[in-house]
């Protein structure tokens, strides 16, 4: 699990730095394309998340759940550090401080409980409405494998696939049905907030339930339809980067954004499920030593790494603009590099912080390799 965390992280990070690249005034067709491929291989990352959480939860949760203490574990590791970064993330914002008062808190409370101090937080939010919601799957799932045998549980995940689908389909239309009932919070649920609303993620959530629940059945479904998988990550994610190219064509002339492939939508979410079995089937096939222990190290301080790595990546950005662009670095080449210092800054941090008392407060629980050795 610890591997897999490392790719989505990594992958995470990737995606963000391309993000910023894919702004620069000097981006090209030729460059557009190269991006267009890393994105479209890293998309898996906040799916892979999402399925990693419910294969452990599932797995590691015995036969009474008691909640109190559940949550109480998640508010140590979970929401407290996310609260520090997220202040953290707002007062080094560039001229934040000009206007702040008073006044403002209300404003600021309210991007804390809705991720919006940075970019990168609304994963944070949809997480907790999975942690608050938990006995509610576990209850669901349970009933499911209690009463059916692996065809009848089969066929239930394949329904509550569909029903994904149907719902990823519709998030336009569900959007408009809840801004005309009009209810308090419920309809910025679907509306403002509906990027990080964990009914438009719950499948990922229940296939990594169906993963930990049955974990060697799991592992024979990866091994007995690899084809298929990767038939449908392979075929899907060539034409989401046909429809990225012709989005770069702008009447105005060329323009390098990535609307096309926002995660919530039917045909996205068929390239997301075959991503994360692609990724699950890679990692149970790596065999070298180094570069597992690496993947681990990286996967075991991935909470506190993420909290802090668009502020990483915004430092990272100094070195491209002071060096990199002097030298006449290749546009991808200067990208690579700077995900590469602002991966390695954040890791190298999260572990640094987590050697501390009082580090789990900051970064979360990092696992000690060494004593596992």
């Amino acid at each position: 699990m610890e591997s897999l965390r490392g790719m989505a992280f990594a992958a995470v990070v990737l995606q963000h730095a391309i993000a910023h690249f894919s702004l620069v005034p000097e981006t090209r067709l030729e460059d557009g394309v190269l991006l267009a491929i890393l994105l479209m291989a890293t998309k898996f990352a906040v799916p892979l998340f999402i399925f990693i959480t419910g294969m452990v939860l599932f797995y590691n949760t015995g036969e009474k759940l008691h909640y109190g203490q559940f949550m109480f574990k998640r508010w140590k590791d979970v929401i407290i550090p996310y609260v520090i970064w997220a202040l953290i993330t707002f007062a080094l914002t560039p001229g934040i401080w000009a206007d702040f008062g008073w006044q403002e808190i209300p404003g600021l409370a309210l991007k804390l409980i809705t991720g919006k101090t940075s970019s990168h937080f609304w994963y944070i939010i949809m997480l907790i409405q999975f942690y608050l919601v938990f006995p509610l799957f576990l209850t669901a799932v349970r009933y499911v494998y209690r009463r059916f045998d692996s065809k009848g549980r089969m066929v239930a995940l394949l329904v509550s696939g569909a029903a994904y689908l149907v719902l990823a389909g519709q998030l336009g239309n569900i959007a408009r049905g809840m801004e005309k009932l009009n209810i308090p919070v419920l309809t910025d649920m679907f509306t403002t907030y509906a990027d990080r609303n964990f009914l438009y993620f719950f499948f990922y959530f229940v296939l990594g339930a169906a993963a930990g629940m049955a974990v060697q059945r799991w592992n024979e479904w990866v091994e007995r339809y690899r084809g298929v998988y990767w038939a449908v990550f392979i075929i899907t994610g060539l034409r989401f980067i046909y429809l990225l190219l012709q989005e770069f064509q702008k009447p105005e002339g060329i323009q390098i954004t990535f609307y096309t492939v926002s995660l919530i939508r039917p045909d996205m979410a068929l390239f997301l499920v075959a991503s994360i079995m692609v990724m699950y089937d890679l990692a149970n096939k790596l065999r070298h030593p180094r570069t597992l222990k690496w993947l681990s190290w990286i996967g075991g301080v991935s909470y506190g790494g993420y909290l802090m790595h668009m502020l990483m990546l915004r430092y990272s950005y100094i070195p491209d603009e002071r060096i990199y662009v002097a030298l006449g670095l290749n546009l991808v080449i200067r990208m690579i590099l700077t995900w590469l210092l602002a991966l390695t800054l954040s890791c190298i941090l999260t572990w640094i912080v987590s050697r501390f008392a009082w580090g789990r407060w900051i970064v979360g629980t990092v696992p000690d390799h060494k004593k596992k050795r």
